[in-house]
């Protein structure tokens, strides 16, 4: 499995990359059938500074920007995991490196459960696959 990591405008720690490599071997431990050569993991964190803000339920809750402030992210970034000729894609944002990085692994490993359903059926939660799409049971 080939893994790329880029961090831009910010540095990661020793303790954030052994974060990292947790989730990436729980990755490939989901995963053991697939040749390693065809499998791109591409990780991209930035620091982002007063660029989002949560989404509001009541629009005028706040009265001004600084009460916003405490509930910006300072990092966002995206994960894109390729296999074969399919791409699974996870944006996220956060306060912190290892918020980050487990809010996008999580929405990673949902995305991968739906694909391992979908191509791999042995491994499916689903229990009998000749069910799905039988003809009309109905007499």
């Amino acid at each position: 499995m080939i893994f790329k990591l880029t961090a831009k405008n910010c540095e990661i720690s020793a303790a954030s990359y052994k974060h990292i490599s947790r989730h990436f071997e729980k990755m490939t431990q989901l995963l053991p059938h697939v040749r390693e050569d065809l499998v791109v993991l591409r990780v991209v964190i930035r620091k982002n500074i007063d660029k989002y803000h949560p989404s509001r339920i009541h629009p005028h809750q706040h009265r001004s920007y600084a009460d916003y402030k405490p509930a910006l992210a300072y990092y966002e970034g995206s994960i894109t995991f390729r296999l074969d000729k399919k791409r699974l894609y996870a944006h996220f944002k956060g306060q912190t490196i290892d918020e980050c990085f487990d809010l996008g692994f999580d929405r990673i490993f949902e995305e991968l459960e739906k694909y391992k359903d979908l191509h791999f059926p042995s491994e499916s939660e689903y229990p009998n696959h000749s069910t799905i799409r039988g003809g009309n049971t109905r007499g």
